[in-house]
């Protein structure tokens, strides 16, 4: 069974601490290998004077972006450095780039250095790209532009997907969208673009500002994209989302005999809350329930606002004992983290199941129904579903007309 008892990771991973470490003595090889380039000119200064702004005010200036997608605005001046500047200069405007971002961020060590090495590696890799097209003759300048950027996408976003499915799971389809490679090979032709200007007209390059602006309003789309997903009151997914990645799961599950399992959280008393302390007081309820499931799951759980006084929490590849683990400590962090004025407490019901043959309302059904045992037996409480029997069915449909009085 895997450990889904964990607390939400933290750190890396052996396997993606490997993959780490490979990326960083890669990195460091191509650096020494480059060194210090004896032929740095005062214009090459120059040129790395004017674009270092540009790269780290475009690197902090950003945009939201969906979660665990790449795309940056940095990308363009970024690219635009690796094609006119010494290999050595790129690299050092790129790593000063990242100082501001985790200054104001204070991200952990190993994501900071994952993300420097993840940008460093694809730019001098796509530079030799580069070079190597360009010498080739006259009118291969373009050619080697587009081989870089090739080069530079499917390596950058290749690293991105393979150390967030080992670190945490997450699959390759979240990390790697085509709208966001096309927001990519935009910015990175921008940046090509700025580096052909700048060879034979620098005055045109200003030019390149105004698409620059329009990019970072399109790095937005991404963002809206995860918002329509979003209840908005708690933050959590919306019910909408939630079976569409339950069916995705089960659909996995069917094809690899994966095991997933589906948690139903009733907040008990919602409606007293709301009659005796005002919505105002269940709105705060609902808000500290969705804190802590999100504080009780991984990274690559997904926990959704099914409807009311209801909320889901789909466990991927968790089997039945894992998952009543995790439903336990929801439970008991709702109970410790309720402010002394307002007691709030939940019921959860646990369903699992492995393989194929389960529809994902069969499963939220099952969930449903175990949520409505741990009610029946005294709320607060953790239950698994019951063989379906009549009286098992009686007592859930009494206290379902009952609800609003207990």
């Amino acid at each position: 069974m895997r450990a889904d008892h964990a607390p939400p990771p933290r750190g890396l991973g052996r396997p993606a601490a490997g993959l780490e470490l490979a990326l960083v003595l890669a990195t460091g090889m191509l650096v020494a290998a480059l060194g210090v380039p004896p032929d740095v000119t005062q214009d090459d200064w120059l040129a790395f004077a004017a674009l270092l702004p540009l790269v780290v005010g475009a690197h902090l200036l950003g945009a939201d972006r969906a979660k665990h997608q790449g795309s940056h605005l940095s990308l363009a001046p970024i690219f635009a450095a690796v094609l006119i500047l010494p290999p050595a200069l790129a690299v050092l405007a790129i790593a000063l780039a990242f100082l501001p971002e985790w200054l104001r961020n204070r991200a952990d060590w190993y994501i900071v250095v994952f993300n420097v090495c993840n940008f460093v590696f694809p730019a001098l890799v796509a530079r030799a790209v580069f070079d190597a097209v360009d010498e080739a003759g006259a009118g291969h300048w373009a050619l080697g532009a587009a081989a870089a950027i090739g080069v530079f996408l499917t390596l950058h976003y290749g690293l991105l997907a393979s150390i967030l499915r080992l670190a945490r799971g997450v699959a390759v389809r979240d990390t790697v969208r085509l709208d966001c490679l096309l927001i990519d090979a935009g910015l990175l032709s921008l940046g090509a673009m700025a580096a052909a200007l700048w060879e034979d007209h620098p005055g045109l390059v200003a030019l390149t500002v105004v698409p620059l602006a329009l990019a970072y309003r399109s790095l937005s789309i991404p963002a809206l994209v995860e918002a329509t997903r979003i209840e908005p009151k708690t933050g959590l997914y919306n019910l909408r989302h939630l079976r569409a990645a339950l069916a995705q799961e089960l659909g996995r599950a069917a094809r690899f005999d994966r095991s997933v399992a589906l948690l139903m959280v009733d907040v008990d008393h919602l409606r007293e809350i709301n009659t005796g302390r005002g919505h105002l007081a269940g709105d705060r309820a609902l808000v500290a329930v969705a804190d802590a499931l999100r504080a009780s799951t991984r990274d690559y759980d997904l926990a959704a606002r099914f409807g009311g006084d209801e909320f889901c929490v789909l466990l991927p590849e968790t089997e039945l004992e894992g998952a009543l683990v995790v439903a336990e400590r929801m439970r008991a962090t709702v109970e410790a983290a309720c402010a002394a004025d307002l007691r709030v407490t939940i019921s959860v019901g646990v369903a699992a199941h492995r393989g194929g043959g389960m529809t994902p309302d069969e499963l939220i059904a099952l969930a449903d129904r175990a949520a409505y045992r741990a009610k029946f037996s005294g709320r607060n409480a953790v239950a698994v579903p019951a063989p379906a029997d009549p009286v098992a069915e009686a007592e859930r449909l009494l206290l379902d007309a009952l609800d609003g009085t207990l």
